[in-house]
Order: C-alpha cells, then structure tokens, then sequence
C-alpha cells in the first residue's frame, strides 16, 4: 500500500498564524481630567492670589519708605547746588525723625534728642554707626557753629536706616 501524501495546509502547521494581530488600547483621554487635577489647580490659584495680596499689602505698608528715600535724594540734590552742611543735617534728621514718627509709636519716638535718638537708630537698624559713626553728627551738629559733618557718609548711613530699620527691640533694663 502506498502511502498517501498528507497535504498539510501551513496554516495549521503553525499555531502562531492562527493568532491575531496586536491591538493597542485607545489613547487616554486629556479631558475631563482627574478630580484631584481640579483641586490641585483651585489650591494653586488660592495660593497666587494669596500671595499676590501680601505682596501688594506690602508695597502699600512700604509706601513711607519709598517717600522717605525720594525725599533724601531730594535734600542730598539740593546740598549739592548749596554746599550748606547745617541746612542739610536739620533737614536730614528731620526726615529721620518724620520716618521714625511714621513707623513706630509716637510716644516712644517724638521726645527723643541727642544720644537717645542716635542710640534708638542704632537699636532699629542692628547698627551702631549713628552713635559711633558719622551718625554722631546729629546728636548736638546742630548747636554746633561749625558743622563738622560728611554728608554722603551720613547720606549713606540714613538711606541704610530707611531702607532696613525694622521691629523695635525691647529696651534693656537699666537696673
């Protein structure tokens, strides 16, 4: 008997061709996203506005010192065109002092003169330039017929006291 050639469809031959092809998943969505996207987004638009509020609070509590620095450029400007040194120091430590009356109370700043004003800009300042510095000048340059005083030392020193004198620490006791 003859063996009969069995035709073997290659189809069946190979088990991997009976598979179908790979299908990818649909893409995920961008929108609507995730409710904790939502809430991340509402806390990060609290936080600008938040933010943004104290900024603004901040420029306007600031508001005296940017006054204050203008009007020392002013009287520094205006010694310039003069050369008159006891002109300038009354009109600089009036401003110190209108500066002071703005941000502290008035009780602990309008009756202070000579070296307890200089020591209270030290103490507001972290400094001792005013009491030790060319800030010596205003604690009796004044009175003084000669005015001995270097302006732009002290023009420096005033426009460091504007820009940093911050909480006005507690006063040690004297006993």
């Amino acid at each position: 008997m003859a063996s009969n050639p069995v035709i073997v469809n290659p189809a069946q031959s190979d088990p991997l061709a009976q598979l179908r092809d790979i299908h990818m998943p649909t893409p995920i969505e961008t929108w609507p996203p995730a409710p904790g996207w939502f809430l991340l987004a509402a806390l990060g638009l609290i936080l600008l506005a938040g933010g943004l509020f104290w900024l603004y609070r901040r420029w306007r509590r600031n508001r005296y010192r940017r006054e204050a620095r203008r009007q020392l450029q002013l009287l520094l400007a205006k010694y310039e065109r003069r050369q008159d040194r006891a002109l300038w120091l009354a009109d600089c430590a009036e401003l110190l002092k209108r500066t002071a009356l703005t941000r502290y109370p008035r009780d602990q700043v309008a009756n202070l003169t000579g070296e307890a004003w200089v020591r209270f800009l030290d103490r507001t300042a972290g400094t001792e330039e005013f009491s030790m510095g060319a800030g010596q000048a205003l604690i009796d340059g004044n009175y003084r017929p000669t005015t001995n005083v270097d302006v732009h030392k002290l023009h420096a020193l005033a426009a460091h006291w504007i820009a940093h004198h911050g909480e006005l620490p507690a006063m040690e006791d004297a006993a």
